[in-house]
């Protein structure tokens, strides 16, 4: 594949409707371009500036370097509600994304993104990799701000070789390592818009699991000694590394860097316990190693390299971003995020905030919650609630609770107002929005379904999963669907089944409505060749074959749809991955 295929299709983007936008009076051509790219399961200690001797990545080391740095730069403790945060500058229970399946992750419709005001403001927005803000019509990135797109929509990708993606609304076949098919697809929309400002939001998808990689950075961790798990990671971070230097490396030879914002971070804390600085905890806790991210940004000759030890967190992108670009808005939704950009371009004297994290959207006494001002950090669980003195104790080895009660006291206070504000307003976009104008095709995979009987995933991870142990007549799954308009549709099934499998009855059912069919005919379903160097938790990656199976009208309004057992014909009848609703 050349270096710079790019995909490109021209796509008309619905206006804003709940911002009010204004366009800088400056020269377009002077506004700086915006590469924002984000790591995925990343801790801040897999980097070799950060004091790690066992990792090589020259290229952020130099980044490092070349920017301004926050020693205290948290995210969220898992990945989709800090992506929903990056991109509207809003808490993540605001957004309506509190956790990374099952329509946990979809963002609220009349969300407002980065890109949204961006693209207003004359900017060409393109996002390349892991989306996991929602994988239907109102929250594909084409809706919410992006002309080009090219990645996954869903939180998790089961194969990093040769897969399927999509490009805008179209599925694509990709060629090569997914790290490296990315930033080629960033690289040519980076070419394409190189005369006019531009936003390339690239969120890669490593060191998150599948721990696949090139088997030439895993044997070179091997080497130095490290088990399977940690050369793989290290080896897909230094992949990142590279391709991170490829973008930096078009920016210069374009002759574009100079007036380029360049961002780096990750999104959650290390998905395994690692070198991460003494830092407790990683992904999923609310500790400092589960939220503190590395973060770098860089504009040559605007922003003077250095580091601050501002408390900042990934809210703060959208307003200081804006403010960097001299673009005015005024939301009609509140952003949380606070600008830094006098800290950044001015090195202001730094200023005391509360910075909250939170595991979903659960009662407390099901989850951990933590606050974090300069100096402690307040984490509260079902069992207890403790208070650490992060200047003295970084690690969190000791409670300083009876020592401080009045910071203790003042903590818990706030991280309680915060909460109740939060939780209260949390509403999670579950029911699957479809059926609208322009929407040809609706595609609902097994891990938005609610399962009966005796069927399962085929992980314990809904991400990515099949169903199967169809070995029950009767057995059921189903979707929560809202149709916003009514239309005739032809049904299909993604599935897999052999030969000695095939001829079981099953029926579609659509509220009333019942549409029987047969899986009649056989799919070998092969498993990928194994290219993991670890085992993995989450379900193998298949092939698979799409059928058709009914012709029908859907009306609109809420709409339980179905697929039910009813014959099974031998031991099992096969296994589902999505049914498929196309427009007539």
């Amino acid at each position: 594949m050349s270096t710079f295929q790019f995909i490109k299709s021209s796509l008309f983007i619905p206006s804003l409707a709940l911002m009010t936008l204004t366009v800088s009076s400056q020269n377009k051509q002077s506004q700086p371009n915006i590469v924002l790219i984000l790591a995925d399961d990343m801790g801040w200690g897999d980097i070799n500036a950060n004091g790690n001797p066992l990792i090589d990545t020259p290229v952020l080391n130099r980044l490092a370097q070349q920017s301004m740095s926050f020693n205290r730069f948290y995210a969220c403790p898992l990945c989709a509600p800090t992506r929903s945060e990056i991109l509207t500058g809003r808490y993540f229970l605001r957004t309506g994304v509190s956790s990374v399946s099952q329509g946990y992750e979809n963002m609220r419709p009349n969300e407002t993104t980065i890109a949204e005001i961006l693209k207003a403001n004359g900017y060409s927005t393109g996002g390349f990799g892991k989306w996991h803000n929602g994988a239907y019509f109102q929250q594909h990135p084409n809706r919410k701000g992006f002309d080009e797109f090219t990645g996954f929509l869903m939180g998790h990708l089961g194969y990093y070789y040769d897969a399927i993606y999509q490009h805008n609304d179209q599925d694509v076949k990709s060629n090569g390592y997914a790290i490296d098919y990315f930033t080629d697809q960033a690289l040519g929309f980076i070419q394409q818009n190189k005369d006019q400002p531009f936003f390339c939001y690239v969120p890669y998808n490593v060191p998150h699991s599948p721990f696949q990689v090139p088997e030439k950075y895993f044997r070179k961790y091997k080497a130095k000694g490290l088990d399977n798990e940690l050369a793989c990671i290290y080896g897909m971070v230094e992949n990142m590394d590279e391709n991170i230097g490829r973008i930096l490396t078009h920016l210069e030879e374009l002759k574009l860097r100079e007036n380029t914002i360049v961002i780096f971070l990750s999104d959650n804390g290390p998905n395994t316990f690692r070198y991460n600085g003494e830092m407790k905890g990683k992904k999923g806790s609310v500790d400092e190693g589960g939220v503190r991210v590395p973060f770098y940004i860089s504009w040559p000759g605007k922003i003077k390299p250095g580091a601050t030890d501002q408390l900042a967190q990934n809210i703060d992108l959208l307003p200081t971003l804006l403010d960097l670009c001299k673009i005015s808005f005024n939301p009609e939704l509140p952003v949380d995020g606070k600008n830094l950009s006098l800290v950044i371009l001015k090195n202001a004297d730094t200023f005391d905030r509360l910075i909250f994290s939170r595991q979903g959207f659960y009662p407390l006494n099901k989850c951990a919650g933590s606050v974090r001002n300069n100096r402690f950090r307040m984490v509260a669980t079902a069992k207890d609630t403790l208070l650490f003195d992060m200047q003295k104790d970084p690690s969190q080895k000791v409670d300083v609770s009876k020592t401080q009660p009045d910071i203790r006291k003042k903590l818990v206070a706030a991280y309680l107002k915060w909460e109740r504000e939060l939780v209260a307003q949390y509403q999670p976009e579950t029911t699957i929005e479809a059926g609208f104008a322009g929407e040809k095709s609706i595609t609902l995979p097994v891990q938005d379904t609610i399962l009966s009987g005796k069927v399962k995933y085929s992980s314990i991870h809904p991400n990515q999963s099949h169903t199967e142990n169809w070995v029950q007549n009767g057995d059921s799954i189903y979707w929560k669907l809202n149709m916003k308009n009514a239309g005739n549709y032809r049904f299909e099934i993604q599935y897999g089944c052999p030969v000695s499998e095939v001829g079981s009855e099953f029926q579609v059912r659509m509220n009333s409505v019942k549409m029987p069919f047969y899986i009649d005919k056989p799919f070998d379903s092969e498993i990928l060749p194994d290219r993991d160097y670890v085992p993995r938790t989450e379900s193998v990656e298949r092939t698979w074959s799409w059928m058709p199976i009914a012709t029908g009208r859907v009306d609109s309004g809420e709409l339980i749809l179905g697929i039910k057992l009813l014959e099974k014909q031998n031991q099992n009848a096969g296994m589902i991955k999505a049914i498929r609703l196309i427009k007539l």
